[in-house]
């Protein structure tokens, strides 16, 4: 089977189950719902990227796989010299900072990024917060483990920036962090993405309570604010105006609260093209103390 029809049987069976969840929610909830909640789950946290910048690699790009407790996590790195490794949020994918790190490499550092587990290449386990804090925590400890580089900057985006501020205090510590979209309300953000499922109103109540609870255990604690603080004299947040899937209110608020965190504001580049938009590129090599403006900034990226 090819990859085209892969992905074609997988976007038939997403689009039927949608269906029969706005149908016959009622339903399949009364009779299955366990495997409700679970098809339910599957589309949440495994969203498989489907654009093929996942598998191309751009010039001057190496790919390697990292063995994890959980899974296969496919990995990119490019550049020689002090190491930033990128950590992308739900749905995003590795390839999002192939720009950046295009040019960090111009100037003098490797970069390292990551496609977390039901994202791009990786395998196709539940992308849950904790998950992806777990795999946060894998590569920076690999990164700080490897001979002749050293780690010294940690870029997030979305809630990228929740796993890096709740991985071990003792592998981020006293590093630059710098924060792209960060989202700071994160149940907000995760029922956000359960409405746009379309799915039964009923069946669409039964799963957020659900979440709800869940929340209260397990997810409240590893809010961004709460997390964050800890590391506010370090850290810079890059936040759109226009940014729907995260209010860049919350970004103002935690920087008027915590003042030695620096705040970007940009304009119309929305929650992803903000990610190499110039402004994020210049204050990215401001935060590394690497001021030569000789190096020339694009977005688009050559493929092999």
């Amino acid at each position: 089977m090819n990859k085209t029809t892969s992905i074609s049987q997988s976007s038939h069976s997403t689009k039927l189950f949608s269906f029969l969840a706005r149908t016959k929610g009622s339903l399949l909830n009364k009779l299955l719902p366990r495997w409700t909640h679970k098809k339910i789950d599957h589309l949440l946290l495994i969203p498989k990227a489907t654009d093929n910048r996942t598998t191309r690699l751009p010039r001057d790009f190496t790919q390697f796989e990292m063995s994890t407790r959980d899974g296969t996590v496919q990995a990119y790195q490019t550049g020689k010299g002090p190491t930033v490794v990128f950590v992308h949020g739900w749905g995003g994918g590795a390839h999002l900072f192939f720009p950046l790190m295009r040019g960090l490499a111009q100037c003098g550092f490797r970069s390292v990024a990551f496609d977390h587990l039901g994202h791009g290449g990786s395998d196709s386990k539940p992308a849950t917060l904790q998950q992806s804090i777990s795999t946060t925590n894998f590569m920076l400890e690999h990164t700080r483990k490897e001979p002749g580089e050293s780690l010294c900057a940690v870029v997030g985006h979305s809630t990228g920036c929740i796993a890096i501020s709740s991985a071990r205090q003792a592998l981020i510590k006293d590093l630059p962090l710098f924060l792209i979209s960060p989202i700071f309300n994160y149940k907000l953000y995760f029922l956000k993405k359960l409405i746009k499922l379309d799915l039964h109103p009923e069946l669409l109540k039964q799963y957020a309570n659900r979440f709800s609870k869940t929340y209260q255990r397990e997810y409240r604690k590893l809010e961004l604010a709460r997390n964050l603080e800890k590391y506010s004299d370090i850290s810079v947040i890059a936040h759109d105006e226009s940014d729907s899937d995260s209010a860049i209110g919350d970004s103002v608020r935690f920087c008027a609260k915590y003042p030695l965190t620096k705040l970007l504001v940009t304009r119309q580049c929305d929650h992803l093209r903000i990610i190499n938009s110039e402004s994020v590129w210049q204050e990215l090599k401001s935060h590394l103390n690497y001021d030569d403006t000789s190096i020339n900034f694009t977005a688009e990226v050559i493929y092999k």
